[in-house]
């Protein structure tokens, strides 16, 4: 039996983060994953416009009931910075849910990619300190905590911009 502190791998660079995340991404459809949440004010740090990450996504959004849902204060800098995403969310916009904060500043915003049964959390953007647990109660906590996020938020980042 395993307890939290051997469930737990600290991250300590920008490379590590890095790395970490696009793991964690891509083993998402080998996973009983069926939720994706991803919190972030810019999602800067996370890997969302790699190749190999978005074909990893895409196989496991096409399987039944997965719901992706992205909580952020600046999708403009997807739209800039991750153009391949930003084209990949369009066709799967009915599994994909964009969120943001009305009574948050951003960086209020905490960097949090939350998985059924993992989680990889951003501490310390400029030190690149990070956390990743499959630790049974850290996953409950994150889950609460991105919970009471989540019900003051507004819907964001339309699919489609309506005009005249």
């Amino acid at each position: 039996m395993s307890t939290d502190s051997e469930e737990r791998r600290r991250i300590a660079s920008q490379a590590e983060f890095a790395l970490a995340a696009r793991e964690t991404l891509l083993h998402v459809d080998a996973e009983p994953v069926r939720d994706i949440v991803l919190v972030d004010p810019d999602f800067s740090p996370w890997p969302l416009d790699d190749a190999e990450v978005l074909a990893t996504l895409t196989r496991w959004i096409r399987l039944p009931g997965r719901r992706l849902r992205l909580v952020g204060s600046r999708y403009d800098l997807i739209e800039r910075n991750q153009s391949r995403f930003a084209s990949w969310r369009r066709p799967y916009a009915h599994a994909v849910d964009c969120l943001r904060p009305v009574d948050l500043e951003p960086g209020d915003v905490p960097g949090l990619l939350l998985l059924d049964n993992g989680s990889l959390e951003l501490l310390d953007r400029e030190h690149w300190l990070a956390r990743g647990s499959s630790a049974s109660r850290t996953l409950v906590l994150q889950r609460e905590r991105v919970d009471a996020l989540m019900q003051r938020c507004e819907p964001a980042w339309p699919v489609t911009v309506l005009g005249l």
